[in-house]
């Protein structure tokens, strides 16, 4: 049986919660941007509480996700 297009581009489809600017950080750690395909994603660590910011050029379109790199 082939799959459906659903069914494959759900397999690439991000997982986990995700963080927009202004929101609080639910637990201390590191939390990645993707700015897309021509730039680097951005980095940043953040403890329990503090906001999440406005990365460099996205302003209100950042979205953070969480990652377990350890910085």
């Amino acid at each position: 049986m082939v799959p459906s297009i659903e069914d494959i581009i759900s397999r690439y489809r991000g997982y986990g919660p995700v963080f927009k600017p202004g929101d609080k950080a639910p637990i201390s750690g590191s939390y990645n941007c993707h700015r897309g395909t021509m730039l680097p994603p951005v980095r940043v660590q953040l403890t329990k509480g503090e906001e999440f910011p406005e990365a460099e050029g996205l302003g209100v379109h950042t979205r953070w996700r969480e990652t377990n790199i350890q910085a």
